[in-house]
């Protein structure tokens, strides 16, 4: 059983060699990101996961901490052949998947324990994807150029723009006026960036808010807005490139577990602010928001081709 994903730029294979039934799948929005079989297979992978079910864990030797993520997610372990990450079931904390991952985090083997579900054996891909699959693109795109930013992304025809902020701060009620408007949303919860050229590109992922918006697309970024609740009326401040960086850097998905790709998170973040700009936009919560940003010069609906 081969299922391949492109997210955010990257092609993922998960193999599981044994051909044993998959649990809750397709779950959306991951299906959105899954490469046809009709592609060929034989392409390069950016990461390759072989997937190996299991009754009992394998214990994991030699190891010593080297972040955990608490709260009964994951933690990642460090040895001499690379990295060890073992993920926790949220329910009964118990250790559901260890998995083996190379010093480039490109290639991993994981083992996870079967699941059942209405008497049926198998694995689900959504335990692969999340935590391990995302702590890997995390570390790569950081190395590469690019971050995983806490963010709703949204295309329109003037080009791709993100809005920013912690929870509550309105990212799924701006992506449901917008997508109202018929533009593309890419994620109301979390976007990936990426160097490209001299510019930065907005991908959408399957990580969503509770607005469930997600896109397998892209688009140039043109815009980046650091979001919150107004008081009177709508409002927006130029930031500075420092202010947007400080901003920015408390909204990443940061690789604080490598340390070259924490140097290269920060590097782009600093490329970012320079380069896109951005602005504090404190809004109403009412739709005309919208017809307020194409003041800005973003139009409120059309999509980026």
């Amino acid at each position: 059983m081969i299922i391949e994903f492109d997210i955010g730029g990257y092609r993922v294979r998960l193999e599981e060699r044994d051909d044993c039934p998959l649990i809750s799948w397709p779950a959306n929005p991951f299906a959105a990101f899954v490469i046809q079989a009709a592609e060929p297979l034989d392409r390069h992978v950016d990461l390759h996961v072989t997937v190996t079910l299991v009754r009992a864990l394998p214990d994991f030797p030699e190891r010593s901490l080297r972040f955990d993520a608490c709260h009964g997610l994951w933690a990642l372990y460090e040895s001499q052949s690379g990295y060890m990450l073992e993920a926790l079931d949220t329910q009964t904390f118990a250790p559901r998947s260890r998995s083996w991952i190379d010093a480039s985090f490109s290639r991993v083997h994981t083992w996870i324990t079967e699941q059942t579900v209405e008497g049926t054996s198998g694995w689900s891909p959504v335990q692969i994807l999340n935590p391990l699959v995302e702590v890997c693109l995390v570390t790569r795109l950081a190395r590469d150029g690019g971050v995983l930013l806490h963010a709703a992304g949204v295309l329109t025809s003037a080009g791709g723009v993100t809005f920013t902020g912690p929870s509550g701060a309105g990212k799924s009620t701006l992506s449901g006026w917008y997508a109202a408007r018929g533009a593309t949303v890419l994620s109301d919860e979390r976007t990936i960036l990426r160097r490209h050229g001299h510019g930065v590109m907005l991908h959408g992922t399957p990580w969503v808010g509770s607005g469930r918006f997600a896109a397998h697309n892209s688009g140039p970024l043109s815009r980046v807005y650091c979001v919150r609740h107004g008081q009177d009326r709508h409002s927006m401040t130029p930031l500075s490139a420092p202010a947007l960086f400080r901003f920015l850097l408390g909204q990443c998905v940061l690789p604080l577990w490598d340390r070259e790709g924490l140097e290269g998170a920060l590097s782009f973040l600093s490329e970012l602010a320079e380069r896109v700009g951005g602005a504090d936009l404190a809004f109403l919560n009412t739709p005309d928001v919208v017809d307020y940003l194409e003041t800005d010069g973003i139009p409120s609906s059309g999509v980026a081709r």
